[in-house]
């Protein structure tokens, strides 16, 4: 088993082939971005060809001079880790918006694919023997325990 950044199993040869990426992110955290896209290159996905990342930039009001140059970091950031990007330019982020643009994603890909739909602040960790669970040629709806970590003052 390879370690990764949550010290989770790397994705065997056979899952990692089959295993897509789709992220809605905000282009004004380039460390977080950073982050997110070692941790999920440590665990075998391949963003150059099975990954969609579509960014959501700071639209009027928001758009600061420091808010650009962070902008600008996050992009200087994809391109030099070679991470495939579009910006949406499909209207102000909301949940329908991720829900239809994921949705039209995963028709696209191919009968076994395995999709990863995470946020920018989510890392998921993946099981020792996933193979194993996996059936080659069938579709599957993996779920898993989701734990948010909180700091200790946020406890009210």
């Amino acid at each position: 088993r390879e370690g990764t950044s949550a010290g989770s199993a790397r994705l065997p040869p056979s899952v990692a082939s089959r295993t897509y990426l789709y992220a809605f992110v905000v282009a004004s955290a380039p460390e977080l971005l950073a982050h997110f896209i070692a941790h999920y290159h440590s665990l075998g996905i391949n963003f150059a060809a099975r990954s969609r990342l579509i960014v959501d930039p700071a639209r009027g009001d928001e758009a600061t001079a420091a808010l650009a140059r962070r902008e600008a970091a996050s992009f200087a950031l994809l391109r030099e880790a070679g991470v495939p990007y579009s910006n949406n330019t499909q209207g102000t982020w909301s949940s329908k918006l991720k829900s239809v643009l994921v949705n039209e994603y995963l028709r696209a890909l191919p009968a076994d694919a395995l999709l990863m739909y995470p946020d920018l602040d989510e890392f998921f960790s993946l099981p020792c023997g996933l193979e194993a669970m996996l059936p080659p040629d069938a579709r599957v709806n993996l779920q898993a325990k989701f734990v948010d970590r909180l700091p200790p003052h946020w406890g009210g």
